[in-house]
């Protein structure tokens, strides 16, 4: 008896030393990892606001600027301004010679005060002669226009083949590329876009020169060769900068092919200079002559009419030509603002149409920024940005509006991107041109809404869903939902399906 109870609690110890045992390797199993316990992770559904912004650099450029120009060759003989001036509207910036023109409007002012008379047959003979004479020069004059033309046409294309286009692959092709080392991609497509405008631009101009004739507006025509002239000129600077700033370390190029191209690039624009000077002495000579003859004729008629209302009419239009000619040798500021270029010295030669000073708007400027398709679509006119510029670090903010969406698309690097310009809000004297913007834009905004994090939200075939965590924190129900604006902070809001405090699955292992 005694035997047997002794067996049974021996027996009964052992048992519950196996079941501690067991029980032990079971938990050691499961918190090991072994047992793959499932893990997960939720968020609960909470009422807060989901922004949508859209990030993109910038640059700083004042809202409006103008470059200005003389309408005529000559020597600059006066500069009253300096770069950084405060200028107004209407204030003279500049003054070529005008000797020749003042003579001319003082002459024909005197002629409108002396026309009471009639010629007799001696002085009708020597005033018809006077009109043959500049009528025959002013023909000879529209010749000479139209060989220097030619011969201007001439000299750039032959500094384009024969210097210009050995620094590029396909040069003619319709897809050029620079062959040497460029400071940065934007200079390179810069450079390859300008090649192209280059050629067809003498294209146009030979095709041009193909079909003249001494009955065409040959006044025009130089006027055309010189816009052909100075978009040659922009291309061939360019190419200098780039050639210039190679070096044996930057491009890989030994420095005797490197001075090689700075040489040949020079012969071009030692070509192109020689051209836009003919054609702006051709375009003197054209002005004088035609001057003359319309002098000569004017006179001619004036004094064999006498003084008749049409005669005084004439001679008054005559007058005010020579005004309109005098006017010419001005360059006036059209606005106010800040004077940021002067390009000629006192007692340099100029020619027409040639970019020499610039005025930008002073404290007004705006931000050009390049957004990529992708997000073009968020943005609209009157979106509110958070700017922030470089020179002033992080901290500083400078609230700007979208004033412009360009609806044609700009292809930066190979990336279509479009043109988005802002307006600061208030003008702020920290604020320059050239300056670069890093940019928030807010896009959408959705203020007291049903919010979960984005990754809590899955898509199946176009239904999106939420996993709703039981009360037990290991098993969950799929919910079909309805989503809106979905956060750049990674919120998403919710529209239906979900009540503010449920628990939804965000991750599970």
């Amino acid at each position: 008896m005694k035997k047997s109870l002794f067996r049974r609690l021996l027996w009964n110890k052992y048992a519950i030393f196996g079941y501690v045992i067991i029980v032990i390797v079971l938990l050691v199993f499961v918190f090991s990892g072994n047992g793959k316990m499932t893990k997960i992770e939720f968020a609960q559904a909470t009422v807060g606001n989901v922004f949508q912004k859209v990030s993109v650099t910038g640059k700083v450029m004042p809202v409006d600027k103008a470059d200005l120009a003389f309408q005529k060759s000559g020597v600059v003989v006066k500069i009253n301004i300096k770069v950084n001036d405060q200028v107004k509207r209407g204030d003279v910036l500049a003054t070529l010679e005008s000797a020749g023109d003042r003579a001319n409007l003082a002459s024909a002012q005197a002629k409108l005060a002396d026309i009471s008379r009639g010629l007799n047959l001696e002085e009708l003979a020597v005033e018809k002669s006077k009109v043959n004479s500049t009528e025959t020069a002013l023909t000879n004059a529209k010749q000479d226009a139209l060989n220097a033309e030619l011969t201007s046409y001439v000299q750039v294309s032959g500094a384009i083949s024969n210097y210009a286009d050995s620094l590029f692959s396909n040069p003619q092709s319709a897809n050029p590329t620079i062959n040497v080392r460029t400071g940065s991609q934007t200079e390179q497509i810069n450079i390859n876009s300008g090649k192209v405008t280059v050629s067809d631009s003498l294209n146009r101009w030979k095709a041009s020169l193909d079909t003249s004739s001494s009955a065409d507006d040959v006044s025009g025509r130089l006027l055309q060769a010189n816009k052909y002239l100075s978009s040659t000129k922009t291309f061939l600077s360019a190419l200098s900068t780039i050639v210039t700033n190679l070096s044996p370390g930057n491009s890989g190029l030994t420095q005797s092919v490197i001075d090689s191209h700075v040489s040949e690039v020079n012969s071009a624009l030692a070509a192109l200079n020689q051209a836009l000077a003919s054609v702006a002495s051709a375009k003197s000579a054209l002005e004088n002559a035609s001057s003359a003859y319309n002098q000569a004729y004017n006179n001619f008629l004036l004094k064999n009419s006498g003084s008749s209302a049409q005669s005084v009419a004439a001679q008054s239009a005559t007058v005010d030509s020579f005004k309109a000619e005098l006017a010419k040798d001005q360059i006036i500021s059209p606005m106010a603002g800040l004077v940021t270029k002067i390009e000629p010295n006192l007692g340099e030669f100029v020619s027409p149409g040639e970019t020499v000073m610039s005025v930008i708007s002073d404290g007004d400027y705006k931000i050009e920024a390049y957004v990529p398709e992708a997000d073009i679509a968020k943005l609209a006119l009157g979106n509110l940005a958070s700017t922030t510029l470089d020179a002033y670090g992080q901290n500083v903010d400078f609230p700007a509006t979208i004033t412009a969406l360009d609806p044609a698309e700009t292809v930066l690097e190979g990336v279509p991107t479009y043109k988005v310009t802002l307006k600061f809000l208030s003008s702020d004297a920290r604020i320059l041109p050239g300056m670069t913007a890093n940019l928030d834009i807010l896009a959408s905004q959705r203020q007291g809404v049903l919010t979960v994090p984005a990754r809590a939200v899955t898509d199946t075939n176009g239904k999106k869903t939420v996993r709703i965590l039981d009360s037990n924190g290991q098993t969950f129900k799929e919910r079909p939902v309805e989503v809106g604006l979905k956060g750049s902070d990674g919120a998403v809001e919710v529209v239906s399906g979900l009540t503010a405090g449920e628990r939804v699955v965000t991750y599970i292992k």
